[in-house]
This record gives structure tokens, C-alpha cells and sequence, in this order.
């Protein structure tokens, strides 16, 4: 609450993102995982809004941001869905195939478990084979196996 609070009263832009990382965490650590998702979705805004100094900052804000979105898209009730929206999105794809390519076993299992996003996949299934050179893992590897050979 005291966060919230301070981040409607801050002038900051610095601080008030600052602070609005520390909201996301305490409602992940409180387990309240829709107010975390709306928290999730709100500094999502901000980050492909905001006017980082370095092309690199907002890289690696992205990638907090799907980090720290897994503790909530594997809780909430429909996280599964979720994670394949926000993950599939052409920013956060660039930047999981440049800088995070770990992160595409959680979206692979998002799409294992997710029958509804079978459209998708395809795509997906795409993405890797294009990062096979790159990386592997059981995950990634069963799922070339199904639909690629």
C-alpha cells in the first residue's frame, strides 16, 4: 500500500518505476496474483512507453519483466494463456531469441499444456527451429521432435 501511495506522489520517473517493481514483487511474495498481474501488465506499459538511455536497459527490463512474470503466469488461473500472449509478442520474442533464449521452455510448456493456442504454435514451432543451433533443452527438444521430425 505504502508503495502505491508513494508512486502516485512521486515526481520521479526513476522512482516511480522503482517503485512499481517493488509493488510487483510484494503482491508476487503476498501471492495476490491478479492484483500482481495487473501490476505486471501496468509496468509493461511503462517499459515499451519509457525512453531508456540505452537501447540495452530496456533489454534487460524486458527481461526482468518475463522473469518475474513466471512466478505469476504459472499460479494464476489462467497464466497459461497469459505467458503465451506476453512471450509471443514480437518485443519479447526478439529479445528472448537475442539475450534470453532459456525462456522458450517456459513458453513451450505453456503451449504443451495450452490446447486453445494450437494457431500459435506453429509459429512457435518456427521460432525453433530457428534457435535449435543456439540452444536446447528436453522441452524445446520434445516438442521439435513431435512437429518437426
Amino acid at each position: 500500500d505504502y508503495l502505491y501511495q508513494y508512486r502516485t506522489l512521486c515526481s520521479n520517473s526513476e522512482r516511480s518505476l522503482s517503485a512499481l517493481w517493488g509493488k510487483l514483487a510484494s503482491e508476487i511474495l503476498m501471492q495476490n496474483w491478479d492484483i500482481a498481474l495487473e501490476e505486471l501488465n501496468r509496468l509493461k506499459e511503462v517499459i515499451d512507453s519509457k525512453n531508456f538511455a540505452s537501447p540495452l536497459n530496456q533489454v534487460q527490463s524486458r527481461i526482468w519483466l518475463m522473469h518475474w512474470g513466471l512466478y505469476i503466469f504459472f499460479n494464476h488461473d489462467n497464466g497459461r494463456t497469459q505467458i503465451i500472449d506476453l512471450f509471443n509478442q514480437d518485443k519479447c520474442l526478439n529479445v528472448i531469441q537475442t539475450s534470453a533464449p532459456h525462456l522458450l521452455r517456459y513458453l513451450a510448456t505453456a503451449f504443451i499444456v495450452n490446447k486453445r493456442r494450437r494457431p500459435q504454435l506453429k509459429e512457435f514451432i518456427k521460432v525453433i527451429q530457428q534457435e535449435h543451433y543456439s540452444y536446447k533443452d528436453p522441452i524445446i527438444e520434445f516438442l521439435a521432435c513431435v512437429f518437426v521430425n
